[in-house]
């Protein structure tokens, strides 16, 4: 498969992916390599640009894409044609408002 994008990591998104994987494992190490498998794939197509990607708000340029089998996404901007900052790694379950502060103060400091 040919990559389009090079993925950029905010620091605190590799964080975010790394306390949801600890707690899957916690409940069942079984899960937490399902969550490892669809966090992967969903990596695997926004570096590809062949993943169904969705607009946060009108008039943002920040996107998401969901993890097949749980309720997290992974939310992500273009930096540049080549470039992909994945900002974070939240789950659905997060309140909204939550979302969009976490996101706002990621995406001004890398």
């Amino acid at each position: 498969m040919a990559f389009r994008f090079e993925l950029i990591h905010h620091p605190k998104a590799s964080i975010d992916y790394l306390d949801a994987k600890a707690y899957f494992n916690e409940i069942d190490p079984d899960l937490a390599k399902l969550f490892e498998d669809d966090f992967r794939t969903a990596l695997r197509g926004l570096a590809s640009g062949r993943s169904s990607t969705h607009l946060y708000t009108s008039g943002s340029t920040l996107r998401w894409v969901k993890l097949r089998r749980f309720s997290h996404k992974v939310y992500f901007d273009s930096v540049d044609d080549g470039q992909r900052l994945i900002l974070a790694v939240v789950s659905g379950k997060r309140h909204p408002r939550t979302i969009l502060q976490m996101l706002r103060r990621r995406h001004r400091s890398p």
